[in-house]
């Protein structure tokens, strides 16, 4: 690790221009305003609830999904992206600027992921087509376009996860704090990210050069003790809410009252949807339904690939490896894979570690033109996709 951030060059500032512009073009061509309030908005009411000393809504709202519990109304989502509205609601009220919010999340996400990079000590370009490749070249640029309560989720959950992994690599050991407690806001934003803990811990424990695993690991307890309070916060909001520490809300919403929603009896089915071919629907070039092609709207995947089987199979890609199989496997074992969409969204809350495999080692002259490559293809199907989405729906 290189203890010197790698400045901000030309390269960071041609990418920063071109994520910018892309989002100009897309809320010029969608129509939208960067400041809109969307009609999607349960965070925002559930901030507005907190401000008046109370977790349930006034009222049930169709289709904001939410749930009914005792006869009260709740947000049936993790809630997070609420704190966030919180603190905002003096400045806004009700009229939150939800998708400005999520631009500027996506935007920070590009960002962090550069200077993860950065801090691995790879050349300015290296970091900035990685950048490039995990945000503007993955479906998080068209979730992270506009505020709808599910996208707020996925953008949010993306920008503390990688911002996560930013601080594990730093040499503060306060900062080694501040990474699990991230990780922990990521979990109550999407909680499946819970499953990387494993890997950051192994990073932390490279970090303090220990040579002794058990006495090792045990120093590490403490610097995780913020993700056990996120844990708790949570949980905690959880029973006040449902009387249970494990329930955000969705086993009480309609669709989930005669099927369970998460079952590995869905994997197959899911897997088939996020390997659906575009080009071939009646309804139009992209499927709409569910999912499509999942490394062909987030090429990252594809260096993923190559990574891991580049070069040694160490602890880390072992660790990442498998918080990733894991993670793949809890979402193929939800009951759809994410409604009407572009491309494959939930896949999206599996990217924001991959810096940790990325970073790993330097990068070729081929390894760099290669990941060229994929970025490019990420940006032009991204934004076709966005614009196809945004104007379709």
């Amino acid at each position: 690790m290189n203890a010197k951030k790698a400045p901000f060059t030309y390269h960071f500032f041609a990418a920063a221009a071109l994520i910018l512009l892309s989002y100009v073009l897309l809320y010029s061509l969608t129509e939208q305003s960067i400041f809109s309030h969307s009609v999607y908005d349960s965070y925002t009411r559930q901030a507005q609830v907190w401000w008046q000393g109370s977790a349930d809504l006034p009222k049930n709202i169709p289709w904001l999904e939410l749930a009914e519990y005792n006869g009260r109304i709740f947000v049936s989502f993790p809630p997070f992206p609420s704190v966030v509205q919180f603190l905002l609601y003096p400045l806004f009220g009700m009229q939150m600027p939800d998708n400005l919010i999520n631009t500027l999340f996506g935007f920070g996400s590009f960002v962090l992921v550069y200077l993860v990079m950065a801090r691995y000590g790879h050349s300015s370009l290296s970091c900035a087509l990685t950048a490039l490749l995990l945000t503007l070249g993955s479906n998080l640029f068209y979730l992270s376009v506009t505020g709808w309560v599910w996208f707020s989720a996925q953008t949010q959950a993306f920008f503390f996860s990688v911002l996560a992994v930013y601080l594990i690599a730093s040499r503060s050991r306060a900062a080694w704090y501040f990474s699990f407690l991230s990780l922990g806001i990521a979990f109550a934003c999407r909680p499946f990210q819970i499953v990387y803990t494993p890997l950051l811990v192994y990073l932390l424990h490279k970090n303090l050069g220990d040579t002794h695993h058990i006495k090792g690991y045990l120093r590490c307890i403490k610097y995780t003790l913020p993700l056990f309070a996120a844990l708790a916060a949570t949980a905690a909001y959880n029973h006040a809410r449902f009387d249970n520490l494990l329930e955000f809300g969705h086993h009480y919403l309609p669709e989930f009252a005669h099927a369970p929603q998460f079952s590995l009896r869905y994997v197959p089915g899911n897997f088939l949807e996020i390997l659906k071919l575009p080009g071939i629907h009646a309804a139009g070039f992209w499927p709409e339904f569910n999912g499509t092609l999942f490394f062909l709207v987030n090429p990252a995947y594809v260096l993923i690939g190559v990574r891991l089987v580049q070069g040694r199979f160490d602890q880390k890609k072992a660790l990442y490896a498998l918080s990733l199989l894991l993670h793949f496997v809890l979402i193929l074992s939800h009951k759809t894979m994410g409604g009407w969409q572009f491309g494959s969204r939930y896949l999206v809350d599996m990217l924001p570690f991959a810096p940790v495999l990325f970073a790993d080692g330097p990068m070729s002259r081929a390894s760099v033109q290669f990941t060229a490559v994929l970025a490019a293809l990420g940006i032009a199907v991204n934004i076709w996709g966005a614009i196809w989405f945004y104007s379709s729906f």
